[in-house]
């Protein structure tokens, strides 16, 4: 297989596993999403769109709502554009851009969704006050993502998956970005001109939704990425995946994950 089928075959893979990803928690996103008043209507911007698959859940939940949705990624970009412009038109908008360098017009948001994106940005900072610009007054940013220190529940215990968890964390690290950014997201919106702050957790587990459903989170196909990077090695891998197939044997496998996420809301002028 040449190097450029082989990166195609990993991005339809890592697509694949978002979309599994976003099946868990989608349902409670939503009822979050209620909570801290994003309505039908807003103009709202998607930060870190991926191949769209949220951008098109926020498509059908706010019908009266028109989406922009950015992202860094071509192949995302172009996947995106191909999904979603065919079906919703004029109601969608995909652009290539980045947050920590946007060309988007100030001041035309009244909500911007930034999901598992905070924990990749090696500024996630000045990203806040990208984001501040970009809001009307009264608009509000929602963030949503982890923090390695409450990430879930697994029972049994599965102790080879923990090291491959601690690895993922050094392996993103040193890339720029962080697996413990949802314990600094409050004090970044506070510290970035935010106001009425409110912070929520939020849980999806097997008895809900099946065990099956969190395999994906598990697949040593995407731990191998780990390997090419030095951070595991193969024979790691495939202890986890002896692991989980133990933990699948057993008479009641659960699993919980959990994200964080935090709400805040650019001030009018008057205020």
């Amino acid at each position: 297989m040449s190097k450029l089928m082989m990166d195609e075959w990993k991005m339809k893979r890592l697509i694949d596993r978002m979309k599994g990803q976003m099946e868990i928690s989608w349902s409670k996103e939503e009822q979050l999403l209620e909570q801290f008043g994003v309505k039908d209507g807003d103009s709202i911007l998607e930060v870190g769109s991926g191949p769209g698959y949220i951008t098109e859940r926020l498509l059908r939940k706010y019908p009266a709502s028109k989406i922009t949705s950015i992202e860094i990624e071509p192949y995302y970009v172009e996947y995106a554009q191909q999904h979603l412009i065919p079906v919703w038109n004029e109601r969608v908008h995909v652009l290539q851009e980045d947050i920590l360098d946007s060309r988007l017009e100030h001041g035309q948001f009244d909500t911007v969704i930034a999901r598992l994106v905070f924990q990749h940005l090696p500024n996630p900072d000045l990203a806040a006050r990208h984001i501040y610009d970009l809001l009307k007054p009264g608009g509000k940013l929602v963030i949503l993502d982890v923090d390695d220190a409450i990430w879930g529940i697994i029972d049994p215990l599965i102790p080879e998956l923990q090291y491959i968890l601690n690895q993922h964390a050094k392996e993103q690290s040193s890339q720029g970005g962080n697996r413990f950014i949802g314990r600094q997201l409050w004090h970044i919106l506070q510290t970035n001109g935010y106001d009425q702050l409110d912070l929520k957790l939020l849980a999806a587990h097997s008895d809900e939704i099946g065990i099956r459903s969190f395999l994906p989170q598990v697949d040593p196909d995407e731990m191998r990425t780990m390997v090419d990077n030095g951070f595991v090695t193969e024979e790691e891998v495939a202890a986890v995946e002896r692991g989980v197939a133990a933990f699948l044997a057993t008479p009641h496998p659960f699993a919980l994950l959990i994200m964080m996420a935090v709400c805040g809301i650019k001030p009018h002028e008057e205020e």
